[in-house]
């Protein structure tokens, strides 16, 4: 069930599906059922933190070995990952093997409207009152694998997005890729970032913290 409720920036349908739906809710309320927290590592700004280090692979390894590993990856996206185009993933979106990437994670929903929740708007946050890096492509599938679908519901999102320089998907779509957590499995997406095109409340912008950013790699 999709609630789409929040009490100021706390997601009402995640702190449900902590509890374990319905009948949790009412174990706790008998008190027959204890909450341990969960804690991340954030930074000054309250946004959660992620390291991931690099690997040096190109898009078609980066696409067997996602599902070799058990994750879905969308058509769009393995478009983008095998993409040979001057905007393609290999030339631009590799990261440095053994490279330590320090990756913030800010909430969509400190944009308030949902009609101003466009990728320009939210990448211009991160960047301008955070001073954040535009990331790399490559920092997805690492999140993928590092990022659980259990563990992105604890931190209350649905999906992590790289705002990323775009890539053209197989159809002509500029693209960003994400991971998501849907109802079937773990994911590996690609989304259009056409004007217009907004989203919603439920995920999370990534991030690099400068430090983290290796030389000759600045987006």
């Amino acid at each position: 069930m999709k609630y789409n409720l929040y009490v100021g920036d706390v997601s009402v349908e995640a702190v449900f599906n902590k509890l374990g739906g319905l009948e949790g809710a009412r174990a706790f309320l008998r008190g027959e059922q204890k909450l341990v927290p969960v804690l991340f590592e954030r930074n000054e700004h309250g946004h959660i933190v992620l390291t991931v280090t690099g690997l040096d692979l190109t898009g078609e390894q980066e696409v067997k070995r996602l599902e070799a590993a058990g994750f879905c990856l969308g058509n769009w996206a393995k478009s983008c990952l095998l993409s040979t185009e001057k905007d393609g993933y290999n030339t631009n979106h590799r990261l440095v093997d053994g490279q330590s990437y320090k990756i913030a994670l800010m909430p969509t929903r400190e944009i308030k409207r949902d009609s101003d929740r466009t990728v320009d708007v939210l990448r211009k946050r991160g960047i301008e009152k955070y001073g954040y890096e535009k990331p790399l492509a490559g920092i997805v599938p690492r999140i993928r694998e590092t990022v659980s679908a259990k563990r992105m519901e604890e931190m209350g999102f649905e999906y992590i997005v790289a705002p990323h320089d775009t890539i053209k998907d197989s159809d002509g779509h500029t693209d960003v890729l994400g991971a998501h957590r849907f109802d079937d499995g773990p994911w590996l997406y690609a989304i259009w970032t056409h004007p217009g095109i907004c989203w919603d409340g439920n995920g999370a912008f990534a991030f690099l913290v400068p430090a983290s950013l290796p030389a000759g790699k600045a987006g």
